[in-house]
Order: C-alpha cells, then structure tokens, then sequence
C-alpha cells in the first residue's frame, strides 16, 4: 500500500497518534487510517521451576481493572530488547537471570498499532529485592503454571502477552527452557 499523507496528530509518553492516507482496499480511492505508534515492549517469562512461573499482579486504567500478567515492560528509547527484559525482571520481581533466551516477536494489535513485542525466558534465577519505578506497585506471586492457566480457562486471566506466556510454559513445563 502506498501512504500519500502522514500526519502527526498527538505526541505522548507512552504512544504517538498518526493519520496516514492509503490506497483503497478496492481501489481507486483513498482512506484514512489511524496509526498509533508505541516503542515496543518485551514479556519475561520468569520460572524459578518448570513447574511454575512468577506473575506480577498490578492495576490497570485503561480496564479499570487489577490483572496477573508476567513481567512486561516499554523498551525505552535507543535501549536494546534484551536490555529491557533484564530491567523490567528486577524492577517488577526481584529475580536476577543469569541468561535471557530470546523466544520470537509478536504484534499485538496489528490493525491499529506498530508495538512489537518480544518474549524472552529468564533462566538461572537467582531472588532479590524489586526495585519498581517510583509510578508502580505491584504484587508478586510464584504460580503453579497449571493453575495459572486455571484462571485463563475461568476468564479470570485476560492479559493476551501472559496467555501467550502461559501457553508457552504449559508446552515447556517438563524440564529446562
């Protein structure tokens, strides 16, 4: 698709907002799409054993709700992906990794937003203090990994990153990462 106009129309913190003019789907004319732009962000799938993974819970605006997802954070600007997984594991947990496997990347809501978002699993951990920014709080919890995804299965569990998470470590649960 060719984009014949870009237009900025909000610049925040967290996402910018673009109007991007494109070709048609059915051709001839054209449309206009909103675009929001976010830096992306990555999952940490955090097990202190194969049986379990270690979930933050915290309070979300946007859904006017308290959820359990994994470690998650925005990559900030210039800072690579492994980067942000190593910070945001101690920030919302506490636990140290020795090593951080790259899993692959997802886009999360394709149809309106660029965020890409890359998973990662901390192995060798080793417990310490959170260190949360001074704008978080959070709660943590060591899940059984099945009963975690318990709370999926009673719609209870509704964070898409921490079902994909789960899934994962559900299929992994046997032994090493």
């Amino acid at each position: 698709m060719k984009t014949y106009t870009s237009e900025r129309i909000y610049t925040g913190r967290v996402v910018n907002l673009r109007v991007d003019e494109i070709d048609a789907v059915r051709g001839g004319t054209h449309r206009k799409i909103e675009v929001v732009e976010h830096p992306g962000g990555v999952v940490v799938i955090a097990r202190p054993t194969p049986g379990e993974i270690v979930l933050v819970r915290q309070h979300r605006h946007a859904v006017d709700r308290d959820l359990w997802e994994v470690p998650a954070g925005m990559i900030e600007r210039g800072e690579p992906p492994i980067e942000t997984a190593r910070r945001e594991l101690i920030e919302e947990t506490g636990y140290r990794a020795a090593s951080l496997r790259f899993l692959w990347s997802l886009y999360p809501t394709p149809g309106f937003c660029e965020e890409r978002i890359h998973l990662f699993v901390a192995e060798g951990l080793t417990p310490g203090p959170a260190a949360p920014e001074d704008d978080e709080e959070f709660e943590i919890k060591t899940w059984r990994v099945e009963d975690a995804w318990d709370l999926v299965e009673r719609d209870e569990l509704r964070d898409a990153k921490t079902q994909i998470a789960l899934a994962w470590a559900r299929s992994n649960a046997g032994g090493a990462a």
